[in-house]
């Protein structure tokens, strides 16, 4: 087909485009924002207590929304186990196969979106898959990093101390994000501040409840060690109830798996008792869309039922 050359020139720029936009908006670009506005700010007084909010993220409007909706965050690289530029390769890679597949079933332009859109969905599950194992691993890690600060603090530490303690002492990745932390308050941001930026990097309830137990706990005074370990029984319960949501979720996946594994079982089944009915779907351009639209059902079926336990853990 002479356009696939311009195909694969339109994809290949796209990806050249996408790995521009994610240099120009990653940790580089903050740092210099974070450094120049530094310079040309003074630091406020330490006796005024600021407010808990913090401005918007500092990547562009456009960007930021393009990354939110991949569910990719240049913030917290070390999430990554998959790199980005292997992740851009994979969506290319599943861009490309949809357009060479859907082309010959519905055209080349109709399947121009179409495939478009399943490498920006195979990208948002790479990333989010990323995403919520890392911040699971950082959500059953709190109890003991709440545990830490409250015997800190009746030990007599001072609260910054005590989360230094954390970006030493705590296993990955709580160790590197209040390694952040202690680096945000280094620069003159209250510990409130550097929390809430905290919850917005994992997504956390249970660190926005921190931040905003601090910022009160600022203003109002009482004793923060009580305070603090109130709050840390709570976020125990609420891990505790989370592990035991996704017990109780186990039965529903493995439901799922099978209904999933079912009709490919079946089809190699009929392939040895009656090979006519599976060579319907293989070689029959009629079948073979019907097979198609059977396994878009069948994925949008599966991300139902994902979606509807994860709606079930949350409540």
């Amino acid at each position: 087909m002479p356009l696939l050359p311009v195909i694969g020139a339109m994809l290949l720029l796209a990806l050249v485009l996408a790995a521009l936009a994610l240099l120009r908006g990653g940790s580089g670009r903050q740092l210099r924002e974070r450094v120049r506005a530094l310079s040309e700010q003074a630091p406020a007084p330490s006796v005024v207590v600021p407010s808990i909010r913090i401005a918007g993220s500092q990547h562009g409007k456009w960007l930021g929304r393009f990354f939110r909706f991949l569910r990719f965050n240049p913030d917290i690289p070390q999430e990554q186990i998959i790199p980005w530029p292997v992740v851009a390769l994979l969506a290319l890679g599943a861009a490309s196969l949809s357009t060479w597949r859907l082309s010959g079933m519905i055209g080349l332009l109709p399947a121009l979106p179409l495939a478009a859109v399943s490498g920006l969905f195979t990208a948002r599950m790479v990333f989010s898959w990323q995403h919520a194992r890392y911040c699971d691993k950082v959500f059953q890690q709190i109890p003991d990093a709440l545990g830490q600060v409250v015997r800190a603090i009746r030990a007599g530490l001072p609260l910054g101390e005590a989360l230094r303690g954390l970006s030493r002492e705590m296993p990955s990745p709580t160790r590197e994000e209040f390694a952040r932390v202690v680096g945000d308050m280094a620069i003159g941001r209250p510990v409130e501040v550097a929390l809430v930026r905290l919850h917005e990097r994992t997504g956390l309830t249970e660190y926005a409840f921190l931040a905003v137990t601090l910022g009160l706990q600022s203003q109002t005074g009482g004793n923060l060690a009580e305070t603090l370990e109130n709050l840390a029984d709570m976020v125990r319960k609420r891990v505790t109830m989370a592990k035991r949501a996704k017990a109780l979720a186990a039965e529903a996946k493995m439901q799922a798996g099978i209904l999933v594994v079912l009709p490919f079982v079946a089809a190699l089944a009929m392939s040895f008792i009656q090979p006519f009915y599976v060579a319907t779907f293989t070689e029959n351009p009629t079948g073979q869309r019907m097979a198609v639209v059977g396994l878009v059902l069948m994925a949008l079926g599966v991300l139902t039922i994902r979606w509807l336990i994860r709606q079930a853990g949350r409540d």
